[in-house]
């Protein structure tokens, strides 16, 4: 592959000075003279109408400077999801209603001068509740006569189907008929910062938001509509973001800090607890998924059918376009000419599940991988000689619209991953040793590149160069802490030719900044990144044109490099930017100024792949799982900053082990309320718990993007955790189809396995 002066290299963060020494400044760390401080009541009830609100004490409490109901916003329904227009999901959401629909559903705001006076108003606002039928399961949703939770939508937040070929027909040449269920949990998203936003107005009395939030454009576009108001009435600003991994790509309640400041005319804070972090705002959906696989004799895959049902919870959010992006991952990873997909996505009285990092395939992946597992153990075939052959290779079909593969990795990843863990050593070693058992296990994954063709995929990216040649790079995607800002700025860095010290970054703010939809989908080095590439470029462009009147050289053989024009042919330095781009400003007779804006649409979602395998150590006694080993390896394409490319791939595996061990969300049965609601309870993996990870990147040259790089955030998230359970069946011989596997339900599935054989 091509050499490169900025990309490929590890480049420090250009934040880390700021947040290694607490100088970055947070949207918590913002103080305005006359800030005001808001809390929200929350509903008790998962399923209820408000009969009587009273919140007259509550006003009449000295400090308190607004209280706000459903009677005090508009009531416009719109969609949370964090998608760009057209509204892809239904229109089920209200600022503030009289309908609440799940325990946490938020009933009424205060503004008041401190917190302690804001949470001493919420004790005195009057309630009387009528209690409606709630449903916490898909099952009990779907029951006939249950209520409808969103009026004509039948307790379905979406449903689609699809068929290729002829599957009953392969179905009935099949020589093996392998079937599973699989259920995974709920699971929250647990950033460092909790949700926090800050709202204030300007001199002509808009709108100025300073949010915590992955997605600006479209908070701005979301909070227009719901408050019946004109996108440039709103200016969203976009600081330091202490993590989203999904969970802050949609507007939660920052509409109801909007509110408060309109009515108060001065700046809000909201800033939530913990607690209301875990059980108010967004999950990843649980899932129960059905499959049913047909097979010849030699293990190859005729026909494979899907059927999954998620529960969304209370109000759709992303809802069913998580089930959208599962039927992309099931058509493509293991090509097979005959396929049956049907998906649900189930409203309940729970908290809403949204977007979360790799957006349904860590469910897909725990379901298809436990049964691919099955599928080789049935078959007495080695499980990764059998992943081998049925997974994707270059060049097999591929079964989905607008998807398309230029090079996959894959097959090598599974080498790598073979090597780096000792696979075949491992098979020959002793695996039990008393109640001391252990096992390897391998999962495979995929990942899109973006939301294309389902949403819009536009970025934006204006450079201005200065006189000196120094320049400032504007940009409307998102920095959550994976990185972003600092890519970009090599982008740009190696396409203009300017140092990359002498670029400095605006983002995010609407006002001044490009259009970009955020930080999801793991698009934003992918497409923004080609429009940063491109805008950088026509600089570039600009200059070297104006240079070949200067140097007298045909323009075919200059270039720009590290601040200086040079020779495409010798490299030779010529003459250094500054002293060109201080001639076109300051030309007497055609002074230019040098300024360029791009953008970017990508016309198709290439793949990026990869692997993880795991060593367990399983304690029998306990159930207590313990990794050994953990290697992933994945083709991203060109890795743009090798060291921020390492850590989204650690940071996604030790998220995955969570989700896989761990982590889970727990609903009180009778009542829905959450009953872990805190970090004590909910159990986020800590250093302690984090096992040896080894992490490979099989290059690829990908020509659709910006610089051969491909998607990395989300992808590390999918394996890791169904590789645990394929090698806790492999340690134990017991599968567990139900996760996390934590030790209760390790210790019980070994204890009913053992009853079996009795």
């Amino acid at each position: 592959m091509k050499k490169y002066n900025v990309v490929g290299k590890s480049v420090p963060r250009i934040d880390a000075w700021a947040k290694a020494t607490g100088a970055a400044k947070y949207v918590g760390d913002m103080q305005r003279p006359d800030m005001l401080h808001a809390k929200i009541l929350h509903s008790p009830l998962a399923h209820a109408w408000i009969r009587r609100i009273d919140v007259s004490r509550a006003a009449a409490l000295p400090g308190v400077r607004a209280v706000i109901t459903y009677m005090d916003v508009p009531q416009i329904p719109f969609t949370t999801c964090g998608h760009p227009y057209p509204f892809d999901t239904p229109k089920d959401s209200l600022i503030l209603s009289r309908h609440l629909r799940y325990v946490g559903d938020p009933v009424a705001a205060v503004a008041a001068d401190t917190q302690e006076i804001a949470l001493d108003a919420l004790e005195l606002i009057e309630v009387e509740y009528e209690e409606l039928p709630a449903y916490f399961t898909i099952d009990a949703a779907l029951a006939e006569g249950a209520v409808e939770l969103h009026e004509g939508l039948k307790n379905l937040a979406g449903e689609s189907e699809f068929e290729i070929g002829d599957v009953e027909g392969a179905m009935a040449q099949a020589d093996f008929i392998i079937e599973d269920t699989v259920e995974t949990p709920i699971v929250t998203h647990s950033p460092i910062e909790p949700h926090v936003s800050l709202v204030e107005l300007d001199e002509q009395g808009r709108l100025v938001c300073y949010f915590s939030t992955q997605v600006p454009s479209i908070m701005r576009e979301r909070l227009a509509y719901a408050l019946g108001m004109r996108m440039g009435q709103i200016r969203v600003v976009k600081g330091h973001v202490g993590g989203g991994f999904g969970g802050k790509q949609e507007p939660i309640f920052e509409p109801i800090n909007a509110v408060l400041t309109m009515k108060t005319g001065k700046p809000v804070r909201l800033e939530l607890t913990r607690e209301e972090c875990l059980a108010c705002t967004r999950t990843r959906h649980s899932a129960r998924i059905h499959m049913r696989t047909g097979l010849t004799r030699d293990g190859k895959m005729l026909a494979r059918i899907m059927d999954i049902d998620q529960n969304t919870g209370a109000y759709s959010s992303h809802g069913h376009n998580v089930v959208f992006a599962i039927a992309m991952a099931f058509a493509t990873l293991y090509p097979t000419p005959n396929l049956r997909f049907h998906g649900r996505s189930v409203y309940t009285n729970i908290p809403i599940a949204g977007a979360m990092r790799a957006y349904g395939c860590p469910q897909y992946a725990f379901a298809m991988e436990s049964h691919v597992e099955h599928m080789a153990r049935e078959l007495g075939i080695d499980s990764l000689e059998f992943r081998r052959k049925n997974s994707y290779h270059l060049g097999d079909p591929i079964n989905f619209p607008h998807v398309s593969v230029s090079t996959c990795g894959l097959q090598d990843a599974i080498d790598q991953c073979e090597e780096a863990i000792g696979y075949q050593a491992f098979l020959k070693e002793p695996r039990s040793d008393g109640t001391s058992k252990r096992g390897i296990g391998t999962a495979l994954f995929s990942y899109g590149q973006s939301c294309y063709p389902h949403s819009v995929e536009l970025s934006g990216a204006r450079v201005r160069v200065n006189e000196d040649a120094t320049a400032t790079l504007y940009i409307g995607c998102a920095e959550i802490g994976q990185g972003t800002d600092t890519v970009m700025l090599q982008i740009a860095a190696e396409a203009s030719g300017i140092p990359l010290a002498d670029i400095n970054l605006v983002a995010v703010d609407t006002d001044s900044c490009p259009f970009d939809p955020g930080a999801y989908a793991s698009r934003q080095t992918y497409v923004a990144g080609h429009a940063v590439k491109k805008a950088a470029a026509a600089c570039k462009e600009q200059i070297l044109r104006y240079a070949v009147n200067k140097l007298s050289v045909n323009y075919e053989r200059l270039d720009a490099a590290d601040g200086w024009i040079i020779d495409r042919d010798t490299d030779q330095r010529m003459v250094s930017l500054k002293e060109i781009t201080m001639q076109m400003y300051y030309d007497c007779h055609t002074p230019v100024t040098i300024c360029q804006e791009e953008s970017f649409a990508p016309t198709d979602n290439m793949l990026t792949f990869g692997v993880s395998m795991a060593i367990v150590k399983v304690d029998t006694a306990t159930g207590k799982v313990e990794v050994e080993k953990l290697v992933t390896a994945i083709d991203s394409g060109r890795i743009i900053n090798p060291q921020l490319a390492m850590g989204q791939l650690n940071g996604g595996n030790i998220m995955s082990l969570g989700y896989g061990l761990s982590e889970q969300l727990l609903i009180d049965p009778k009542s829905g309320r959450v009953l872990n609601d805190n970090l004590l309870d909910y159990k986020v993996p800590t250093f302690a718990d984090v096992p040896p990870i080894e992490g490979y990147f099989i290059e690829t040259d990908e020509p659709s993007s910006a610089y051969g790089n491909k998607s990395l955030g989300e992808p590390p998230n999918i394996a890791p955790a169904v590789a645990v359970r394929n090698a806790v069946l492999d340690a134990t011989g017991v599968a567990i189809n139900q996760g996390p596997l934590t030790p209760e339900r390790v210790y019980l599935a070994l204890k009913a396995a053992k009853e079996q054989e009795v």
